[in-house]
């Protein structure tokens, strides 16, 4: 089983539109994935530092459990904080969750790496 986190813009879940401002995001869909198959969708409001909250958007994907990260981009501190936490990170993520969600099961999305990070000072 795998639970993947996917920064969104609103609360429609599958539907929603992926957060292209991982740092701003002001929801995260997380989703429990098992043999190909959708097990459960949770929208969580996010905790983070920029929506008002306490933490950074990777301290707040570690707390929630997630394994995997689908999202545009991110910049090179969310990498290697995901990173060590034992977060795969997906970049390439475009239109909505559920589209996100095909394109990395079909092995489109790419492989975060410190080279590849958003170097424009986002997190």
């Amino acid at each position: 089983m795998a639970l993947i986190c996917v920064p969104s813009l609103d609360q429609e879940g599958l539907k929603s539109k992926i957060s292209q401002h991982f740092g701003k995001t002001p929801y995260f869909v997380l989703i429990k994935y098992e043999d190909e198959k959708i097990e459960n969708v949770q929208v969580l409001e996010s905790q983070a530092k920029h929506t008002g909250g306490s933490m950074t958007p990777g301290e707040f994907i570690v707390s929630s459990g997630a394994k995997t990260l689908l999202c545009g981009n991110l910049g090179p501190k969310a990498v290697q904080m995901l990173q060590n936490a034992g977060i795969k990170v997906f970049i390439g993520a475009s239109g909505t969750v559920i589209e996100a969600l095909q394109d990395w099961a079909e092995g489109k999305l790419k492989q975060a790496s410190m080279d590849s990070a958003c170097s424009d000072g986002h997190i």
